[in-house]
């Protein structure tokens, strides 16, 4: 009989120490991550090309940028660049706002400009200038004020050169420097 109460309480003592372990254990592991879901399945590359016109991506630097206050006018020098595999886009449509530190939160803008063709016949390069009237640019107030500009260019739509106000900024690390001319009184 002794050797069962002996066995018994060692039975109850490796027990009870399993589960002190455990306990302890577990409040010191890390949390599991939840599983991760199976990565959906790759799309198969397209084996033909999109048709000329197409929406594909275009790259695009201002080079000069120029604001006539007295004639309303703004001209855009563009350098363009596509990728040598991606169908040159049949139109691109370029828009404008320009802004001055001197005037927070106001700005003035011109319609969006449709540039048919603009790679011509080939190429992955193109360099263009786009004009077009703005309205309601806010007069400087010194002749020292420096106007800026954010160019878009989309491939889509006219709707789609044209930022939504909530995404007009006018942070100048951003934009380009304007070439002011006839600033008007």
């Amino acid at each position: 009989m002794k050797k069962l109460a002996g066995l018994l309480a060692f039975a109850v003592a490796l027990a009870v120490a399993i589960l002190v372990t455990q306990y302890y254990t577990m409040k010191t592991r890390p949390p599991e991550p939840p599983p991760v879901a199976p990565a959906p399945p790759a799309q198969p590359a397209p084996t033909a090309a999109p048709a000329e016109g197409a929406s594909a991506p275009v790259a695009f630097k201002s080079q000069l940028v120029t604001l006539d206050l007295s004639a309303r006018k703004a001209t855009v020098s563009l350098l363009l660049e596509r990728g040598p595999s991606t169908p040159a886009p049949g139109s691109l449509w370029v828009w404008a706002y320009f802004f001055t530190q001197e005037t927070a939160g106001k700005y003035c803008e011109g319609s969006p400009v449709e540039i048919k063709k603009p790679f011509g016949t080939g190429g992955s390069r193109a360099r263009m200038t786009v004009e077009f009237n703005v309205a309601n640019c806010p007069a400087p107030r010194t002749p020292s004020t420096t106007f800026y500009a954010r160019v878009n260019v989309s491939p889509e739509s006219s709707f789609a050169a044209r930022l939504p106000e909530q995404r007009i900024s006018y942070d100048i690390t951003q934009a380009s420097p304007v070439m002011l001319q006839g600033a008007r009184k």
